[in-house]
């Protein structure tokens, strides 16, 4: 899983079975056969009970007119791990699914179909869901959390033949990503990298992290140090705190909690960075809606995260130190 203070777990490439698997479709034939990591899943009819395993799982599903049957706990203290921008389409209370996977709880809800695309589920845990109900799974080549945001999205709309809905919603948060970039072209070529502290070491997002891919749609550049250090499939890259330079650009996202602060602000060589120098450091705490927002990564989470960082970005990329980026939300 990602290391992150929104998300001390979870968290690519489109490969030849994605671009077939996530391709929109006007309805989805039953029963459908799909390819994952861990064998082929039938689905033999549209299912209209719906559990998710995921982190952040039950976004996309009520983005679609589904009341999840399970969700998994993440972060945010907010009722039934709901973030505000979800609450409003809640109208059943799901059973909340928290440390190890309660199987007995999950078969409670007799689901029809269990989503666990950003998961983490192991070949054992995805045997005993399958005795549940059928399992989507990541396709196979994928890592637990690679999938992208809209790659999610589609998967879960082709499960459910809700491909048009998904396809009108992803333009629409496209749209908002491009209107951001389009708005500010001074941000073209303008560096960035995403960072935390976790378990004692400085740790750095990948080019392939799905946050990171959000923040370059937006029209800002990976750090090239970030890119080179990213292998296929890797999200998370763990630095001393003698590399920490290495990921100075001209902005820097840093993921905290209260100790991760802490621990940010007492970094040798911090002092040293531009970023810092310069004031271009924007705190994600995981408190903060902004956190949640781009975490999430869903349909309905991504228009909120990009009308809470623009105006942060925008104060932090000035390069004036006296120019200071809000804390609160």
């Amino acid at each position: 899983m990602s290391i992150r203070f929104s998300r001390l777990a979870p968290l690519a490439a489109i490969l030849s079975f994605g671009l077939a698997a996530f391709s929109a479709q006007a309805d989805t034939q039953y029963p459908l056969s799909l390819d994952t990591k861990f064998g082929t899943t039938v689905i033999p009819a549209q299912p209209q009970r719906v559990a998710s395993v995921d982190y952040a799982g039950g976004d996309n599903l009520l983005a679609l007119g589904f009341q999840p049957l399970t969700v998994r706990a993440w972060f945010g203290e907010y009722d039934n791990t709901y973030w505000p921008w979800a609450q409003p389409l809640v109208t059943a209370e799901p059973q909340v699914l928290s440390g190890e996977l309660n199987f007995e709880q999950i078969a409670a809800t007799e689901p029809d179909v269990i989503i666990a695309i950003r998961s983490g589920i192991t070949d054992q845990e995805y045997d005993q869901l399958s005795k549940i109900a059928p399992v989507v799974a990541v396709p196979p080549g994928e890592g637990d959390y690679s999938l992208t945001w809209d790659e999610r999205a589609r998967l879960v709309g082709r499960v459910l033949n809700k491909s048009d809905e998904v396809e009108t919603r992803i333009a629409q948060v496209r749209a908002k990503l491009d209107a951001a970039a389009s708005e500010h072209p001074e941000w073209q070529g303008q560096t960035f990298a995403m960072g935390t502290y976790w378990n004692n070491s400085v740790g750095i997002y990948s080019a392939d992290d799905t946050s990171v891919a959000l923040i370059s749609a937006m029209g800002l550049t990976v750090s090239p140090e970030v890119e080179a250090m990213t292998e296929p499939g890797q999200f998370y890259i763990t630095l001393s705190e003698e590399e920490l330079p290495r990921i100075d650009a001209d902005l820097l996202f840093w993921y905290t909690s209260p100790e991760s602060r802490a621990q940010i602000e007492k970094l040798p060589l911090r002092p040293q960075l531009r970023a810092h120098q310069e004031g271009r450091e924007i705190f994600l705490p995981d408190t903060s809606e902004r956190n949640g927002a781009l975490s999430y990564g869903t349909l309905l989470s991504l228009s909120r995260a990009v009308d809470l960082l623009v105006p942060l970005i925008e104060v932090a990329i000035d390069g004036d130190p006296n120019t200071l980026v809000p804390e609160a939300e």
